[in-house]
């Protein structure tokens, strides 16, 4: 009797650490039906074919299915702004932070979690965007997640192009200085930007609008805002005329830089930036 204990006890501690159970394969997510139709688009300077547009009161429709080896848990729904540009995941581009302008408009952000059942599950959800939506580029993201706590974090990574219904021309940028898109400065030099950005509308239309440099560090691609920011104020019509001066930081290390003059309007339509090719010497 006593060797036929010890037998099931081996057993049973073999059996419990027997690897095949542990449930480590991570739930799948198949899109059956989306609208609207997807397109390719421009998304902060990348190609991307699965893009999806809207305006302000449209509605986001999705119908996915779930599937797990084992048992599904809940899955979560993610939308968030991506002004500035940044990424998720290992490999992921590195954003920089525009500066903001405290605006009239609304960021579309959700952020919802909801139960699965069984080992394989189909949703549909129908999400509606803010009528006075804040005009950019956001991420759609939907995580699921099984009963082990495995996820598949980066399967269903979307961008959104939104569009405000008051508001949906870009405003244009022009730079008279410099004149040279490509020049020499020293650290501690002043550069001079002036020109002129134009709109359909008035510029300060919503209250998001500004103009803003930045520059980047083409050895690292960090991109970082300078101390030239020009909000629109609310007596901003169609047509602002700039004259900023930016003294080169001398902490900044010699080498390639890309400075960069943007804007965008009141509902954050962003225009054209244009950029210029400086390199940096001691």
């Amino acid at each position: 009797m006593l060797l036929i204990s010890i037998l099931a006890g081996t057993l049973t501690l073999l059996w419990s650490c027997d690897p095949a159970v542990v449930d480590v394969t991570p739930p799948s997510v198949r899109l059956l039906e989306h609208q609207p139709a997807s397109a390719s688009a421009m998304i902060c300077g990348q190609q991307e074919d699965t893009v999806f547009q809207l305006k302000g009161g449209d509605t986001l429709y999705f119908r996915i299915e779930f599937d797990d080896d084992v048992a599904l848990s809940e899955y979560k729904v993610d939308i968030h702004h991506n002004f500035d540009c940044h990424g998720h995941g290992g490999g992921a581009a590195p954003g920089f932070s525009p500066p903001t302008q405290e605006g009239l408009t609304q960021d579309w952000s959700v952020l919802e979690t909801y139960p699965l059942q069984g080992s394989k599950d189909q949703v549909e959800r129908w999400l509606v965007v803010p009528e006075s939506v804040t005009a950019g580029n956001y991420h759609y993201h939907i995580q699921v997640l099984d009963e082990a706590g495995n996820d598949s974090p980066f399967t269903t990574f979307y961008s959104l192009q939104l569009q405000n219904p008051a508001d949906t021309q870009a405003p244009s940028i022009r730079v008279d200085t410099p004149a040279s898109s490509s020049f020499s400065a020293s650290k501690g030099e002043t550069i001079r930007f002036s020109g002129q950005v134009s709109d359909d509308l008035p510029l300060s239309q919503g209250g998001n609008g500004l103009l803003f440099v930045t520059y980047t560090d083409l050895r690292s691609g960090n991109t970082f805002t300078t101390s030239v920011v020009e909000p629109f104020t609310a007596d901003m019509d169609k047509d602002y005329f700039f004259d900023a001066a930016l003294n080169i930081p001398s902490t900044l290390v010699a080498g390639d830089f890309l400075f960069t003059v943007r804007a965008h309007d009141g509902v954050r339509n962003v225009a054209k930036p244009v950029e210029f090719q400086v390199k940096v010497t001691d």
